[in-house]
């Protein structure tokens, strides 16, 4: 399984767009968390002479874990990629979900041995990553049928599994499984320095923003959560879209007539009290 080994950077302009909401004027920013993806990445699709291997990304939720595996994918394998998020803890549903990401004829079959020896065989015709989502909410079948997919020597399949905290311990519980994982990398929130670094690239509205004000936002509600950062960033960006008729947070830019009203920590204080309104948010 032999793939491009291009810079994050150099991703093509025309990925989906994976931000919160979609979120208008977002960048894809390389944090130190998202480059370690990047490198493992590329080590577990490459391994055993282009087989794929097995790894496992967990970490809290909100810290960019599955939108690094999403972007890092599009440029990596971008056509054998197969996404799945787990809604369901039950092997029929991974089964079924499996059969539907392959584009295979008809529904799942209900007999189990018929429908994994029509998943082992497509899954030897060409080689594939499967991205498993929220796989901390997989039954022991259900992890050992992907341990028997990728066990399979017919198969040349890549596995990435993306969790909470909470998939380490379950899969350290399942040592058959723990044992085929070549690669581990668990995601931490952003330091402070990483916040000042990354944020004001993130998106325009924190291009001009002092770094006082970004490390007395991530104290009060973010916390080095890129997802919460997000949140904050989507309704600021509203804002400055969709004003109200009068503003009482903050005026509008001279520069910009229409722009919707400037930073300030009131308009800030504004948003978080949306995002949680038993907080008072001073300071």
């Amino acid at each position: 399984m032999t793939h491009p080994t291009t810079a994050p950077e150099d991703q093509p302009s025309t990925s989906p767009n994976y931000h919160y909401m979609g979120l208008p004027g977002a960048r894809a920013m390389l944090t130190n968390a998202s480059a370690e993806t990047y490198a493992n990445l590329v080590t577990t699709l490459n391994a055993d002479a282009g087989k794929g291997a097995i790894m496992c990304i967990h970490g809290g939720v909100g810290l960019g874990k599955t939108f690094a595996v999403n972007s890092h994918l599009d440029d990596l394998a971008p056509h054998t990629t197969l996404r799945i998020k787990v809604g369901s803890a039950k092997i029929q549903a991974l089964r079924a979900a499996l059969y539907k990401k392959l584009d295979l004829p008809g529904e799942a079959p209900l007999n189990s041995t018929r429908c994994e020896a029509i998943l082992k065989e497509t899954l030897s015709d060409t080689p594939r990553v499967l991205v498993v989502d929220e796989a901390q909410w997989l039954d022991t079948r259900a992890f050992e049928f992907i341990r028997e997919l990728w066990d399979d020597e017919d198969t040349r399949l890549a596995v990435v599994l993306v969790g909470a905290e909470t998939c380490y311990q379950k899969i350290k519980n399942r040592p058959a499984l723990d044992s085929r994982i070549l690669v581990w990398q668990r995601y931490k929130p952003l330091t402070p320095a990483e916040v000042l670094a990354v944020i004001p690239q993130y998106h325009p509205m924190w291009s001009d923003v002092p770094a006082d004000d970004l490390l007395w936002i991530d104290d009060l509600a973010c916390h080095g959560n890129f997802r919460q950062w997000a949140k904050i960033t989507y309704l600021l960006n509203e804002a400055a879209l969709n004003p109200p008729p009068s503003s009482s947070v903050a005026p509008t830019r001279p520069d910009r007539p229409g722009a919707g009203p400037a930073y300030s920590r009131d308009l800030v204080r504004a948003v978080l009290s949306r995002i949680d309104p038993t907080q008072r948010h001073t300071g």
